[in-house]
């Protein structure tokens, strides 16, 4: 009887750890928010490998918050551990590809919803060269709109800027330019 009792226990045992295992096993872990919290896209280092970032997803998506997620982890991932995309989400104005950074913030627009103005700069309060619109980089000293198209077609065509001297590679960037708008721009 007491080997019997035993086996019984033993299996429920087992029976709830893989119930909690299959439940709680495969979902990124979700934290509310501080409501007053403000977060800027890029907003810190990328972590070591294997860690973890944490981003906070709002905007159109089913379940805004913060989440975890692992290092290597896309905008896409984090949209959708944030329960997917509503359908009146325009994800068109994304890049769903790019790599996620610890603290950083993913916001998903609406339709027809202008893209935030702030996004691109950093926690420096620079431009990320990586990020901007024609449009804000119109506006820093001596690039004009010519220059700032050119930026964003390099970019565009090239990837991403790996450092502010790359923008050597830019036709009609040179030195003195470059040096002009260098303490206003970042490449994060």
């Amino acid at each position: 009887m007491k080997k019997e009792r035993f086996l019984l226990l033993a299996v429920l045992a087992g029976v709830l750890m893989a119930g909690s295992v299959y439940l709680y096993g495969g979902k990124p872990q979700v934290e509310q928010a501080p409501p007053t919290a403000t977060t800027v896209a890029d907003a810190a280092a990328k972590p070591e490998p294997g860690q973890a970032v944490r981003v906070h997803v709002k905007g159109e998506v089913n379940t805004p918050g913060v989440y975890q997620l692992p290092a290597d982890s896309r905008v896409i991932d984090a949209v959708q551990a944030a329960g997917g995309a509503k359908s009146d989400a325009d994800t068109d104005k994304l890049n769903m590809a790019a790599v996620l950074k610890d603290g950083g913030e993913v916001v998903v627009p609406k339709s027809g919803a202008e893209p935030v103005a702030s996004a691109p700069k950093s926690s420096t309060g620079k431009l990320n060269l990586n990020q901007a619109t024609a449009e804000e980089l119109d506006k820093l000293p001596g690039i004009g709109s010519t220059r700032a198209q050119a930026i964003v077609q390099y970019r565009d065509n090239e990837g991403r800027f790996l450092s502010i001297d790359d923008l050597k590679k830019v036709p009609g960037f040179g030195v003195k330019l470059i040096d002009q708008i260098r303490d206003k721009v970042t490449v994060e």
